[in-house]
């Protein structure tokens, strides 16, 4: 009886804070030749010639190449060049600055799960075309002797508002 009596209790405090308004999220999903993708009908996929990038549609609409995204890509880290040590492949990567990156600060973190991945990069970034701060996860997995990366970027003072359905695209790859 006390179960049941919390199990409701649960259910109608969650439910305090729901509108009736709100439509479902609908999930749709796409495959390629090399993976198959769910995500939240609220988000639109772009892209080609190997990347694939996901974002919510209202940001979308208000500009395509504003640093808000989550990258599937081809991009790959060559193991061989590293003895094969992933931990030494990627702290050599991670603090490289690409293309318009004028500060990066990381940290990585093994992942002790039954996940795919093995490592994540969780990391600070500023840009030369922008004044806001992002924070992106690349998740890291190995596949023969190299290293794949998905990736999740948003500015900061939106980064938690889209995480979970991040999560739910990054999870579901397969």
């Amino acid at each position: 009886m006390k179960t049941l009596l919390l199990t409701l209790s649960c259910l109608l405090i969650l439910n305090c804070g729901t509108s009736k308004t709100e439509k479902p999220v609908k999930i749709k999903s796409f495959q390629t030749d090399e993976l198959t993708v769910s995500y939240p009908n609220t988000w639109v996929k772009f892209g080609g010639l190997g990347y694939i990038y996901l974002k919510p549609k209202l940001l979308y609409q208000k500009e395509v190449e504003d640093g808000n995204y989550i990258l599937l890509n081809k991009s790959t880290l060559q193991l061989k060049d590293f003895d094969n040590d992933i931990e030494k492949a990627l702290n050599n990567y991670a603090p490289i600055l690409s293309r318009n990156q004028t500060e990066k600060y990381f940290t990585l973190i093994k992942i002790e799960s039954d996940s795919i991945f093995v490592y994540k990069i969780v990391s600070t970034i500023k840009y030369n075309f922008r004044p806001d701060t992002f924070k992106r996860i690349e998740f890291c997995y190995k596949e023969k002797n190299v290293v794949k990366f998905y990736t999740y970027q948003m500015q900061e003072d939106l980064f938690n508002l889209y995480l979970e359905d991040a999560m739910l695209i990054i999870n579901s790859v397969k």
